[in-house]
């Protein structure tokens, strides 16, 4: 009885110990930068996309818990923007809490970590002043 009992769980525990699925290709480079993109210089993008530069004004809100921090922009109407660089990112940091009029260059593609959590795009500011 032992015998058949242990062939019997052997029968219906051998099937799913091993995978039966195909195994994925190395799908990695989708998830790497291109070599083509070049990095952003704010100073260089402004002349070639005027026509995605835009004027908000709003405050600076840091997002999430150390050491995942990120920082984004909430415009007076609600709207939350994620920026990018991160090195525009730790300029930024100092002004939160203060009324500001920012120039940015809005990005097509979603860039950086705060991208994934805020739905009104990625900005690289260009230019602040703060007014309050």
């Amino acid at each position: 009885m032992k015998i058949i009992t242990f062939v019997f769980l052997f029968i219906i525990v051998a099937p799913n110990i091993f995978s039966l699925g195909i195994k994925e290709k190395d799908n990695t480079s989708g998830y790497l930068p291109d070599n083509s993109v070049e990095t952003i210089d704010s100073g260089n993008q402004l002349g070639n996309s005027v026509e995605n530069t835009i004027k908000i004004t709003g405050k600076i809100q840091i997002y999430g818990n150390e050491p995942h921090t990120f920082v984004g922009i909430v415009a007076e109407n609600g709207t939350e923007y994620a920026v990018y660089p991160p090195s525009k990112e730790e300029e930024l940091r100092m002004f939160q809490g203060h009324l500001i009029e920012f120039t940015v260059i809005l990005l097509d593609e979603p860039q950086g970590f705060g991208s994934i959590f805020l739905e009104g795009g990625t900005v690289t500011p260009v230019e602040w002043r703060i007014v309050q």
